[in-house]
């Protein structure tokens, strides 16, 4: 019984060695791996002709995973054809559900779809092609893409080949071919057959190979790729980041105690207009991509009302629609009026200040600017320049004021109003003292109350912000040669990704005034010379015009004058 009892024990232990060693795990210790596996056998072999199944067999020379095959499997031409997989140590099965179709060239990239088992490292430059019929497809494209404004490499972009027709809708159809983009921006797709194609790359950040206009970043080409004998390369595609949606209106009604006209995207501007010429106060609101219209005394039926609106694509409509209000114990909104820039920003003579409201307003005081200089003391400046924009929301106006102009006008003021006193001495000690007591390098700047009135009656409060006299020792300059035959053009300066300031076409570009930071310039051309650069339309298959991105970064002290030279 003993011996039984033992041979059974014996036999347990050996059936649990055998299955761990038929089980491959990840080993522990030792260096660490970092050679990909390596394809020594596929069925079929890549360039094959005349391949008739169902199933791709490939075996490595290591044992792998696939268990994100799925998500990086890239098959073209395009095929809805549902597929398993099912991997045995160092061999994958690829079992499709139905046939590939006749006479067609198949290229199956895999990218980071197979990986060891150890570190998952992915197997390199893994292609198979193959062809149903008696040919291999040959051509190909090969280019780059990178982001229009800044020149930087945007992450995994599907690139997209689409037969050409009549038809042809990015939004509603998948490419006949595809490819997804490398860290470096390249990207390939070989085994083309030879056909008409147009290009299209998006980011496609819900993986389904439809184009989102209103939310992917997206570049095309609006020729048309004509590959019959030869290939494409070379082929550079900038990207923006700008809604392609389509403009419609979406409502025209009342809310509340405003009437708003509402639409599918932002709107960049618009023109309102009555049939009968009624003033109809109105602004963008939301996220911009509504109008409200208020009410006034001369509003008592319904108006028949003009809109005509653009995108940021410049693509436009004009629509009509019957403004009429009704009864609301909706209260008005909170009147908010804002002065920029912010304070404690350093500003120079010819800077543009600016007055944003929330609602259209007017200018009920001529006299709505001061410099108090304290609780009883008060400067009086007029602005020049005074302007408002189309609908009332935004008015702005230069102030001619210099540290030196700003000692002058007080020392004028002291000497025109002198302090009470019965010793001249003492009214000169006094307005010398006063002088002496006033910052040199600050002033403060007051926008009076009831300045200003809203649409809906409300009055502007005081608004009091403090700025400090730009000195040109903190500050440096940056000139830019370019050499050039283009006839129009705008030259930036940048800071990161933001503009700091343009000049338009100009040879030698002098950029004053610019605070210490790191700047790159950037030139966006006018192509069309028609005064300003467009960012394209999709709709219409039209290109953006050109930017070029120096990749110079230049570092800016106080005080420096830099001089960079560039063509184009």
């Amino acid at each position: 019984m003993k011996q039984l009892l033992s041979i059974f024990i014996i036999m347990i232990v050996l059936d649990l060695f055998l299955h761990s060693c038929a089980n491959p795990i990840t080993p522990t210790g030792g260096p660490k791996d970092t050679i990909p596996p390596s394809l020594i056998s596929s069925l079929p072999l890549d360039q094959s002709l005349r391949f008739k199944e169902q199933s791709i067999e490939m075996t490595f020379d290591e044992f792998i995973n696939a268990d994100k095959l799925k998500q990086n499997l890239v098959i073209t031409p395009i095929t809805e054809v549902k597929y398993k997989t099912l991997v045995k140590k160092q061999t994958i099965w690829i079992n499709f559900e139905e046939p590939f179709e006749d006479s067609t060239t198949y290229t199956l990239n895999f990218f980071d779809g197979i990986t060891d088992i150890t570190e998952r490292n992915p197997a390199e430059n893994l292609v198979i092609a193959f062809s149903t019929g008696d040919y291999i497809d040959s051509l190909s494209i090969f280019g780059t893409v990178a982001d229009l404004f800044t020149g930087t490499i945007p992450k995994k972009i599907t690139i997209g080949l689409y037969k050409l027709s009549d038809t042809l809708d990015f939004k509603s159809i998948k490419p006949t071919y595809f490819t997804t983009s490398t860290d470096e921006g390249t990207f390939k797709i070989q085994n083309i057959k030879a056909n008409p194609y147009r290009l299209m790359a998006f980011e496609d950040a819900n993986k389904n190979l439809l184009f989102d206009p209103a939310s992917e970043q997206y570049g095309f080409l609006s020729d048309t790729l004509r590959l019959t004998e030869t290939s494409a390369d070379s082929l550079h595609i900038p990207m923006v980041n700008i809604n392609a949606a389509n403009l419609k209106l979406i409502s025209a009604r009342p809310s509340g105690r405003y009437f708003e006209i509402r639409y599918t995207k932002p709107i960049n501007h618009y023109t309102l207009s009555t049939a009968d010429s009624t003033y109809l106060p109105s602004t963008i609101v939301g996220e911009k991509e509504t109008i409200r219209v208020y009410k006034t005394e001369t509003v008592i039926d319904s108006v028949q009302t003009f809109i005509s609106v653009t995108d940021s694509l410049k693509n436009e409509r004009t629509d009509t629609v019957y403004v009429k209000f009704r009864e609301s114990t909706r209260k008005a909104d909170e009147y908010k009026v804002t002065l920029s820039p912010k304070s404690n920003t350093s500003v120079f003579p010819h800077q543009r200040y600016t007055i944003e409201f929330n609602k259209p307003s007017k200018l009920i005081k001529d006299n709505f600017l001061s410099i108090p200089i304290d609780t009883i003391t008060t400067l009086d400046f007029k602005p020049q320049k005074v302007q408002f924009n189309h609908n009332f929301t935004s008015l702005t106006f230069n102030l001619d004021l210099t540290a030196a102009h700003f000692r002058d006008s007080l020392t004028h003021y002291l000497t025109n109003h002198p302090l009470d006193s019965t010793a001249l001495d003492s009214v000169q000690a006094s307005i010398n003292q006063k002088i002496a007591s006033i910052s040199k390098d600050q002033f403060t700047l007051s926008i009076t109350p009831q300045s200003f009135v809203s649409c809906e009656q409300d009055t502007s409060v005081n608004i009091t912000q403090n700025y400090k006299f730009g000195k040109n020792e903190n500050v440096g300059i940056i000139r830019v040669k370019l050499a050039t035959t283009a006839p129009s053009y705008f030259v930036q300066i940048i800071n990161k990704q933001t503009p700091v300031k343009s000049i338009r076409s100009c040879t030698e570009c002098v950029f004053t005034e610019i605070p210490p930071g790191n700047y790159w310039v950037r030139v966006l051309v006018d192509s069309n010379n028609d005064g300003q650069w467009s960012p394209g339309n999709i709709l219409t298959n039209t290109e953006p015009e050109s930017v070029i991105y120096f990749k110079e970064e230049t570092t800016l002290r106080a005080n420096w004058d830099i001089e960079l030279n560039y063509s184009f």
